[in-house]
């Protein structure tokens, strides 16, 4: 028998961020990082990490409350004795949803990596980059809250800025990328997220008025669930239709792709099951001459850490900043991620697994609940 899990710890955490960030009138404004985190043993004594990153009701239909909810219930009972090499190939003939799913996705590939001495993204495929540019988002605001967000970043090196958008009102949110773009720094990209925050008139409107900016996208100007609206935008206007939570599972990633509603495809690891579903949608999109951008949902160093293997082994990125800053916007973190960042850019270690350290004794100072398989 090949290694399997001989036991498991589950802990949610809330760490603070560093500013309040304020999405869409749909999504409101965050001020915690509320995760879970899955701890692994197997039955050679090797240490996993996952990370559960629930994205709320009106995103991926769970919270940090219900996932705790379900493991108490005995949602993982069923992990205790699952083969590691199984897991992961079964995840390749089957498709895995959910923020949970995800979680113990990350950590068995991360055990396994480490048995097996290797970095995670071997067991991914083959690494076509080192480091990845990140992006900085700013909270849905003024032109003059974006663009002091985007003088002291970009003195660090960021060179992306995703502009949150979907909360004011379209006219104001057209003179306020207007003025971003007419003052913006040389060698400055914008790209923009409405986070589901625009009535297909208000979009019609936006895209419109916004067809000669040099935008790189538009994230998600749509309800998830209007495929209809996507397509007529993509149809009728030449800026970028990025998705992100109409983008939940490799299935839906087929339908998408198969209506013609999108062009860039947002990928993140817990909204997407884990690393298998998220590198079958990242083939299903490269297939179909379409972009990837790595995206994230406040996490912490493990799901950030994980995400980045993965896009290491894509080809098909858009060409710009990704989500790789989330444990800058954090007050703390559990691991050590951060480290692996500079002046803008995350950089893979050369270590086994995903080749982060977690501390335990920051999961004790920010731990919210907990549950053990014993």
């Amino acid at each position: 028998m090949s290694s399997y899990i001989k036991a498991w710890d589950a802990y949610r955490v809330r760490i603070p961020l560093v500013k309040p960030y304020h999405l869409s009138k749909v999504y409101g404004t965050l001020t915690h990082s509320d995760v879970i985190l899955l701890k692994i043993e197997t039955s050679d004594g090797i240490v996993g990490w996952g990370e559960a990153d629930p994205g709320g009701k009106e995103f991926t239909g769970d919270t940090p409350e219900s996932v705790m909810a379900s493991i108490h219930a005995g949602a993982l009972d069923s992990l205790k004795g699952v083969e590691l090499e199984n897991w992961i190939s079964s995840g390749k003939k089957k498709d895995r949803k959910g923020s949970l799913s995800a979680a113990c996705d990350v950590a068995i590939h991360d055990a396994l990596a480490q048995q097996k001495e290797i970095p995670v993204w071997k067991l991914l495929g083959q690494k076509v980059r080192d480091e990845i540019d990140l992006l900085w988002p700013t909270s849905s605001g003024t032109a003059a809250d974006d663009l002091a967000v985007i003088e002291e970043y970009a003195a660090i090196g960021f060179n992306t800025y995703m502009l949150k958008m979907g909360d004011l009102p379209i006219a104001d949110e057209i003179a306020r990328v207007r003025e971003v773009l007419a003052r913006l720094p040389d060698g400055i990209r914008i790209m923009l997220d409405a986070n589901q925050g625009w009535t297909r008139d208000e979009a019609n409107l936006f895209f419109a008025a916004a067809n000669d900016l040099p935008l790189i996208l538009i994230e998600q100007p749509l309800a998830a669930d209007d495929l209809e609206g996507l397509c007529k935008l993509r149809e009728n206007y030449q800026l970028p239709v990025s998705v992100d939570e109409s983008l939940q599972t490799p299935d839906s990633a087929k339908n998408l792709l198969a209506k013609g509603a999108a062009d860039v495809f947002s990928v993140k690891i817990s909204k997407n099951g884990g690393l298998q579903s998220s590198l079958k949608i990242g083939k299903m999109v490269a297939g179909k001459g379409k972009k990837v951008l790595m995206n994230s949902m406040i996490e912490l160093g493990v799901t950030q850490c994980a995400s980045l293997h993965l896009g290491c082994v894509f080809k098909n990125l858009v060409d710009c900043g990704h989500a790789y800053m989330s444990t800058l916007r954090t007050s703390d973190d559990v691991t050590d991620f951060s480290s692996l960042i500079e002046k803008g850019t995350a950089r893979l270690r050369d270590a086994p697994g995903l080749g982060i350290n977690v501390n335990s004794s920051k999961i004790k100072q920010y731990l919210e609940d907990e549950h053990h398989d014993s």
